[in-house]
């Protein structure tokens, strides 16, 4: 990596661009929850902290409820359950937002520490727009700061080689919250395979001499000590190596779990089905552009680039193009490496006299960046923003209206109902867990780690044939009693009409979010008339 450069003097009206660029990415990420994955971490937090220990065994489905279960994430879910009971839904997203302008603010400082301010804001206006349009609250977002963390140390070593000692600890609190702790060994490769490079080329081949820094040595222990941190985890080499059954999903076993999980799908896949209108999908685009021309521009003024940043930049643009889950990592990343590279590009050997007018112009730009980020501030607050992007993402906090089933989860837990429950789609089988779990079970719900494809694609024809009115799915349940049947109004609107015509069973409970079934004859046990289906005609209420 590049030896340090000072960083220009910092003025007020850097500070306060600086300020802005964080106001605004705070502002982006304060939307209402729309992700049902919170509600099956949210429970799994609570069984744990009830002192029930950390899951071992599935706990929530009752077709693969013998399966293993390996949950990273127990971390993360011991602190959305703590903030949850402490200001619910608000507090969880006022944190989060919080966490991801952290990791906003750490990659600033991380990379182009040489930058105006105002270049370094321009350059991160992409990657911000990326991050915000999945700024979930979901173990990711304690990623996204463990991984800039990674970033910034790396950076820092050259000239703080101490620093170094740390990744060990960091990776230690990263494996026992989320999956992707794998990340912060990419890093770490690609920090060792420039270290070494660099160490045999000694300033050839355009790459910098390393005079700085840890040595070899050090470096090649530490690296070791990381990989022995991974695993410090409850379930030891199984939980060092589980991100390899995460990434199966979206390589080898791809082809399914792209037609099934938005996103797992390739950002190109959304490009040839929609063009690219989407804001969000547009900007990783740009991003990547930008990036890409970083490089180039770093080549033609300085002769020099990057070995580091160039294996970054190909490591993280590959899981970005695999998988749209990925995009606000890899805006991270190519936030960081613009920033780098540019600010290399302007390097020179000789100081140079800032004059008066070039100071004047430096103040301008940077007053004009600022009333850009004051403007974006504005429209995320009054909802512009919001209306040119995917239109699902307003300014607030708490629940997203009728979007969530609760109502019709928490009626289908009532004495007499069935033990176990057939939920579409899989996500508000979550919310079916966080209030009924684990004495209500579901067919399946959105955990891939647990539920099989065996499982998916026997799901997929029980719904395909509640949609033209089969009955034959019911024959699945013929070890047991029948399922209840609950169907949100948003995505399972065919097998809802089904339903509707399907001989033995009953429309017993219908709101915005969901309808509930049950056969006739439960049904005329627990003496429940048929419900009206009116609420389901307009789930959004756009009709009134």
């Amino acid at each position: 990596m590049s030896v340090k450069i000072d960083a220009p003097p910092e003025t007020i009206g850097d500070r306060v661009l600086f300020a802005l660029v964080l106001l605004w990415s705070f502002l982006g990420m304060c939307v209402p929850l729309y992700d049902t994955d919170f509600w099956w971490h949210l429970k799994t937090g609570q069984w744990i902290l009830e002192g029930n220990g950390i899951p071992f065994i599935d706990l929530y489905t009752f077709i693969d409820s013998d399966k293993p279960w390996i949950d990273l994430h127990w971390g993360f879910q011991i602190l959305i359950t703590i903030l949850y009971r402490l200001g619910g839904v608000p507090l969880v997203t006022v944190v989060k937002s919080g966490i991801i302008t952290a990791a906003v603010a750490v990659a600033w400082r991380a990379g182009g520490t040489s930058l105006p301010a105002w270049k370094k804001a321009a350059l991160w206006l992409l990657p911000i727009i990326c991050i915000a349009g999945r700024g979930n609250e979901r173990p990711e977002m304690l990623s996204q700061l463990f991984l800039v963390m990674w970033l910034w140390i790396a950076r820092q070593t050259d000239w703080r080689p101490e620093l170094i000692w740390f990744l060990p600890l960091l990776q230690v609190v990263w494996v026992n919250c989320h999956a992707l702790f794998v990340l912060g060994l990419i890093v770490g490769v690609c920090y060792a395979v420039d270290a070494v490079v660099r160490e045999m080329a000694k300033g050839r081949y355009g790459l910098e001499p390393r005079s700085l820094g840890p040595d070899l040595r050090t470096v090649g222990i530490v690296g070791v000590v990381v990989a022995i941190a991974c695993l410090v985890n409850p379930y030891f080499e199984e939980g060092a190596l589980f991100p390899l059954t995460l990434y199966r999903k979206f390589s080898v076993e791809k082809e399914f779990y792209c037609q099934n999980i938005g996103e797992f799908r390739p950002p190109i896949e959304y490009v040839r089905r929609y063009g690219l209108t989407n804001i969000y999908l547009l900007a990783e685009v740009g991003a990547w552009l930008l990036t890409v021309s970083s490089f180039i521009w770093l080549l033609i003024t300085r002769r020099r680039w990057s070995l580091f940043r160039l294996l970054l930049f190909a490591g993280f643009s590959h899981l970005a193009w695999q998988a749209s889950r990925n995009t606000n990592i890899f805006a991270f990343v190519s936030g960081f490496i613009a920033c780098e590279n540019f600010a290399d590009a302007r390097r020179t050997t000789s100081r140079t006299t800032i004059s008066f007018s070039s100071n004047r112009s430096l103040i301008n730009c940077t007053n004009t960046m600022m009333v850009v980020m004051a403007g974006l501030c504005v429209a995320v607050v009054t909802g512009w923003w919001n209306e040119i992007a995917e239109k699902n993402k307003p300014f607030g906090l708490g629940e997203a209206r009728n979007w969530f089933i609760h109502d019709a989860a928490r009626f289908a837990s009532q004495p007499g109902f069935p033990h176990r429950a057939f939920v579409a789609n899989i996500g508000q089988a979550e919310v079916y867990v966080y209030h009924n779990a684990p004495q209500f079970r579901v067919f399946m719900d959105a955990r891939l780690e647990v539920c099989t494809q065996q499982t998916f694609e026997m799901f997929n024809r029980v719904l395909a044939a509640m949609a033209v009115s089969d009955p034959t799915w019911q024959a699945l349940f013929r070890d047991g009693e029948l399922p209840v049947v609950i169907l949100d109004s948003r995505t399972s609107r065919p097998a809802i009409n089904g339903m509707m015509r399907t001989a033995g069973w009953r429309l017993v409970f219908a709101d915005r979010a969901a309808a509930v079934f049950l056969p006739n004859d439960r049904a005329d046990q627990l003496r429940l008339p048929f419900a009206d289906p009116t609420p389901l005609i307009d789930p959004d209420g756009k009709l009134r």
